[in-house]
């Protein structure tokens, strides 16, 4: 996964594009137990995790019969909170949390078995998951331990391009919060021509460009 911004150069005493390749990312899903002939809020702690313990050997044999790219994953029952619109009483409840390397394939949303419900962030963006879990909210300054400049093979057209092999190694801190510089950006307008083709349909003619490298 990249995410772009800037940063500051000292040889060029300026602010350059940047691009940073995060590795390491991990899906995170949430498997919510099945409960029959008694109410989820009427079970014992224990009891609930007999029924998050049968959701791993159910999902755990679906994973190696019909999606065998999922080489391995790690499990644990853990206690969330839901409030949203599925029937599903509000407050806590115990779950299996399922982990596995973002590279392998995605589990399909609406899987269901006789074990488990349903299962939560089975879709959710590697982005999303990230803004979410390293709590970046909105543009800002990031704090970032160990990167390492990438040098051959670049990616991108930016001026630096780094990568870190975890991204708990990005973190907003304090000091990033009272940070009151704010790099310009560059911006890009462009605009095209078409014309009529001998096949009658339209087709770029002409394409000219505007950049503006300073915009406050």
């Amino acid at each position: 996964m990249y995410i772009f911004g800037k940063i500051y150069q000292p040889e060029v005493k300026s602010y350059v594009s940047c691009a940073l390749k995060i590795n390491g990312m991990q899906r995170q899903i949430y498997a919510l137990p099945k409960t029959k002939g008694k109410a989820r809020s009427a079970m014992t702690k224990e009891e609930e995790d007999k029924l998050v313990m049968n959701i791993f050997v159910e999902l755990d044999d679906i994973r190696k019969r019909k999606y065998p790219q999922i080489t391995k994953w790690m499990c644990k029952p853990v206690t969330r909170k839901y409030a949203f619109e599925m029937p599903i009483q509000h407050g806590e409840h115990r779950f299996l949390k399922i982990k596995y390397d973002a590279t392998m394939p995605s589990l399909p949303q609406n899987l269901t078995g006789n074990t488990f419900e349903c299962l939560f962030g089975a879709n959710q963006s590697m982005l999303e998951l990230f803004i979410l879990k390293r709590k970046i909210k909105g543009p800002c300054w990031l704090t970032i331990k160990n990167p390492q400049k990438v040098v051959d093979m670049k990616k991108t057209w930016c001026r630096q391009e780094i990568q870190v092999s975890d991204p708990k190694a990005i973190e907003v801190t304090i000091d990033d919060l009272n940070r009151t510089d704010i790099p310009a950006l560059s911006a890009l307008c462009f605009s095209f021509k078409t014309c009529r083709s001998q096949h009658n349909t339209n087709e770029i003619a002409m394409i000219s460009c505007l950049v503006h490298t300073n915009v406050s």
